[in-house]
Formats: C-alpha cells, sequence, structure tokens
C-alpha cells in the first residue's frame, strides 16, 4: 500500500486492534479505507519508529521511504508474527516464511539450527539458521539506508527490576488490574469484518477468553472444542460447562483416530521449520477452519505470565544451587533424578532465568554429540535484571518456549490452514503489568491463583480444581500402528544427516519405552523436513 502522500510504501502481515484509535489523532490524512495496514502506515510517515509504541497487536512490517531510499523492518514486541530475511550478492530480502527467500524450498540447516533443534525442539529465536537465512528478531526495528548501511535496534524490552514499580501492590489491586486489562483486550481482539471464534478447552486461560467475549457477543461468539471418544482425552464435558455459562454458540468436533494420522502427516509437510510441538496445533486449528471459521481466539501466553508450568514450583528451589560451591552443586545434581539430572549437566550458571531455560531442554550435550553435532547450543540470553525469580522465569519461558516455539508453531499451522489465530493475553499491557507483578501475588497453590482469583465471579470451579491437561493424543499407540511406516521414513531421512547410530538407538528405546514419544517424533519430523525439496 501507498501513503496519501506517495511518499511510503508497506508491506504488512498482523493486526492492530487500536488502530481506529490512533487514527484518530492523525488529522488531516484523507483516508481512503477502513484498515488497519492504511493506519499504520500513515502513523509511521507521521511518527516514524516513534508509531511502534502506539501499536497494540502483532505484526511484521516493512516501509520503504521512496525520498531518502531507506527500508524500515518492525516486528511486534513478543513475536507473535513471523519475519526472516536473507542477504545474498547485496540483495535483501524479507519474508513471513523462510522457505519463501528460497524459492519455496526449505533452508538447509546449520550446524547450530541443528543442535537447537535436538536440544530444544525448536529453532532458535534469533541468528542464521541456514542457508543465509535470518530470523528477525522480537521487538526488534531494523533501518537500512540507501548506502545499504544496517542499523538495529530493540525498541522494546520485557520489564526489568527498573521498571517495575508495584512491589508493594496488594492482592487486591493486583487482581482487579488483571481483570480489566484482560477484560480490554478480549474486547479489542474482536475487532474484525468476519465471525470470530474461540478454542475452548476447558482450561484456565481459553475459559477465561471465552466467558470474557461472551459477555461482549453472547451467541455470535463461536466457541469450539476438540475431543475423542476415549474419555480419558476428552475435555468436552467442563468446556461444555463454560460455554453455557458464557452463552456462546458451541461447537464440538469429534476428530476420529483416521483423520487425526492423516492430519498428522498433513502438518509435518506443512511445516516452514520443523517443530516438535506443532501437531496439536494443526489438528485443532484444521477442525475450527472447517466450520468456516477464519478468526479464532486463543488462550496461549497465561501459563508464562501467570505461573502455569512447573517450573514456577521447581526452578526456585533448583536454583539454590547457585549459593553452594561448584564441586559441592555439581555433587548434588549428580544425584538428582535422572530427568532432572540430564538437563542441568555441564551446568556453569544456576540462576532461575538459565535453569528454567535448561529445564526445556530435550537431548543433553551428550547426546548430542552422539548425534555427530559439534555445535554448541545458542541459548537466548537476559537482556534484563529481573526483580525475582519469578519474573525471570516468566522471561525464560516466553523468550526460550512460547515466542520461538507456540508462537512459531500457532503462525505457521494455523495460517497453513486459513485460519488466523489471535492471543489476547499477549496484550502488551498484560504483558507489561502481569510481568511487572511481585512474586507475592501471583505464586500460590493452585496454579495461576492470580487469574483464578481474578475471575472468580466467571470461571467455574471444574476448570482449575483439576489436574492441569492438554490436548493429548495417543501418539505412542499410532507410532506404533498407523504411523509406523511414516515415523520410520522420517528416521531414515534423519540418519543421513545425523549419526545412524544415534537415531537407531532412539529408536528401540522408543519401542522399549525407554524414552517419551515426543523425542522420536522430534527426529521422525526433522527426517520428513530435511529430506523435503520444497
Amino acid at each position: 500500500m501507498v501513503s496519501c502522500s506517495g511518499r511510503s510504501i508497506i508491506v504488512f502481515n498482523g493486526e492492530i486492534y487500536n488502530h481506529l484509535e490512533i487514527r484518530s489523532r492523525l488529522d488531516g490524512i484523507t483516508w481512503r479505507g477502513h484498515s488497519d495496514t492504511e493506519t499504520l502506515l500513515e502513523a509511521w510517515e507521521r511518527y516514524g519508529e516513534g508509531c511502534l509504541g502506539l501499536l497494540r497487536g502483532m505484526f511484521a512490517f516493512a516501509v520503504y521511504d521512496t525520498l531518502t531510499g531507506s527500508l524500515h523492518l518492525a516486528r511486534d514486541r513478543t513475536g507473535i508474527k513471523p519475519l526472516y530475511y536473507r542477504l545474498d550478492s547485496g540483495n535483501f530480502f524479507f519474508a513471513s516464511e523462510a522457505r519463501a527467500l528460497l524459492g519455496g524450498n526449505h533452508p538447509r540447516l546449520s550446524g547450530t539450527a541443528l543442535a537447537n533443534y535436538l536440544a530444544t525442539g525448536h529453532l532458535p529465536s534469533n541468528g542464521c539458521i541456514g542457508d543465509s537465512i535470518e530470523i528477525f528478531p522480537p521487538a526488534s526495528l531494523l533501518h537500512i539506508d540507501c548506502s545499504g548501511e544496517f542499523h538495529w535496534e530493540k525498541w522494546w524490552r520485557l520489564p526489568s527490576i527498573k521498571q517495575s514499580p508495584r512491589s508493594r501492590i496488594s492482592a487486591m489491586e493486583a487482581k482487579a488490574g488483571v481483570r480489566t486489562l484482560i477484560e480490554k483486550a478480549v474486547d479489542e481482539h474482536l475487532l474484525s469484518d468476519v465471525p470470530v471464534g474461540a478454542f475452548l478447552s476447558g482450561g484456565i486461560d481459553s475459559s477465561i477468553i471465552c466467558l470474557c467475549a461472551a459477555k461482549r457477543l453472547g451467541k455470535s461468539l463461536h466457541t469450539f472444542t476438540v475431543g475423542f471418544q476415549d474419555a480419558d482425552l476428552d475435555e468436552r464435558p467442563v468446556a461444555r460447562l463454560v460455554a453455557d455459562q458464557g452463552g456462546s454458540n458451541h461447537t464440538e468436533i469429534e476428530v476420529g483416530a483416521k483423520e487425526c494420522q492423516e492430519w498428522a502427516m498433513e502438518a509435518v509437510g506443512a511445516m516452514d521449520l520443523p517443530s516438535v510441538d506443532a501437531l496439536n496445533t494443526y489438528i485443532v486449528a484444521k477442525a475450527v477452519k472447517q466450520t468456516g471459521i477464519k478468526v479464532a481466539l486463543s488462550g496461549l501466553g497465561g501459563d508464562e505470565l501467570f505461573c502455569g508450568y512447573p517450573s514456577f514450583s521447581d526452578v526456585p528451589w533448583l536454583s539454590l544451587l547457585a549459593k553452594l560451591p561448584p564441586k559441592v552443586a555439581t555433587a548434588l545434581i549428580s544425584v538428582l533424578p535422572c530427568s532432572v539430572r540430564e538437563k542441568l549437566a555441564g551446568a556453569t550458571s544456576f540462576d532461575a532465568f538459565t535453569l528454567a531455560l535448561l529445564r526445556r531442554r530435550w537431548w543433553s550435550d551428550e547426546a548430542l554429540i552422539f548425534a555427530g553435532l559439534k555445535e554448541s547450543v545458542s541459548w537466548p540470553l537476559a537482556d534484563s535484571t529481573f526483580q525475582d525469580n519469578i519474573q525471570a522465569i516468566s522471561a525464560a519461558e516466553i523468550i526460550g518456549y512460547m515466542e520461538p516455539m507456540l508462537l512459531r508453531d500457532s503462525d505457521q499451522m494455523s495460517m497453513s490452514v486459513g485460519l488466523e489465530i489471535r492471543v489476547p493475553l499477549l496484550d502488551c499491557r498484560i504483558v507489561e503489568y502481569a510481568l511487572s507483578l511481585p512474586a507475592s501475588v501471583k505464586r500460590g497453590s493452585p496454579a495461576k491463583r492470580l487469574l483464578i482469583d481474578a475471575f472468580s465471579d466467571l470461571l467455574p470451579r471444574e476448570c482449575w480444581d483439576r489436574p492441569k491437561r492438554g490436548f493429548v493424543l495417543p501418539m505412542q499407540k499410532w507410532m506404533n500402528g498407523p504411523l509406523h511406516d511414516f515415523c520410520r521414513h522420517g528416521l531414515s531421512s534423519a540418519a543421513k544427516f545425523l549419526n545412524p547410530a544415534f537415531v537407531e538407538q532412539a529408536y528401540q528405546d522408543f519401542k522399549k519405552e525407554k524414552i517419551h514419544w515426543t523425542r522420536l517424533w522430534q527426529i521422525s519430523v526433522l527426517g520428513h523436513y530435511l529430506d523435503r525439496k520444497s
């Protein structure tokens, strides 16, 4: 789109939910339409990079200035929308998918990218991943002047100790603040030209999103729960309770085993970048898209901001290792359970941020060497000083897990079936507020206590008074049955790039149930990805 003056040209992927508010500030412009693209373009021309702080939404965009011959690219705060770039023979290319930069072919992954994938289940959050393709970091701004010089800026950072003035806030004030911000964010995320749906798993986060949206839309809100005949894997009864309470137009989608198995193979084929955790998103997104819905709200972000993961209880006591002499800490690690010991092996730092990252690791350094990978894992770095361990863990979960895996998976899997996923809990005001709150008002039992208390009048007890569960597929059974040949093909392909003995050992350990199915699936996905030409 070209600006009203003709000076600026934009390409934009995303949604700016407060664009009408921004538009009201921009006087003297002859508006040609009602899109957020036009609002963003004119705001950039008026304020330059100063407009970024005004934006509430998800975005990756580039603006070319015809007057100065400069190009400017920016990505949203938490990396909801992807952006990749490549330099080749003096030419600069950028796109929302890595494979677009290679004419539809997947990049040949670098050793570091492979090490990161095996160690964490996903590619890194920034840096080169192969074939000169770089990941554009979240919350970053790049200026390329007419001479081709690059000038990088970080235009937003996660709240740190210097930005956290709420250390003495009461629990009651925190509850009120969270409630107000979430209700506002959900309201803004409902802005759409088409009917809006919402994923409803029956968990705390999705239930709150649906209940807030239903207060505004009622029966106009379409909520969806995907379930199986197996009651142990079925969230439909609790989700139905939430939908009845909110009064939404609720649909239960039962997906059969044969469909899921076919969709599992489709999901692997749809991946722009390999990921171990994209399958569930693809199945849910495809099931919902087949009902005709084009936009759906998700509860993603609640665990990271409101202490929903086990790391929020595990890491604080593990961080006590930092107070011990190194030899004593190493000796203590050696007697911890195997699952913890493997993750911490070789660790030289025991601060909460580092421990939370390590807690997410899949394969140890020793296993990576066995796999034939000599490169080190590129772990994210903390660019803030945290006010407490809980804030540090949240930052690690956001930077090291949510952004490079959950958000990347959500975007590539949903967009592959033509569904737009929106994440109200990652509204910048909620992120900044939640991370600035002291641990005392966020920690407690049950998990996500602050969220539960903030919506106690709406949230049925059944949503939180039960073990935390997710959308569970019987993959162990399928990989030994109907998906066996598909998995073996992926493993054979992976053995061309990894040590074949490592791949075979993983397969044998899977057959003996010595490792979780996700570890073998991870290797198989990698093989399918690397073996595919386009």
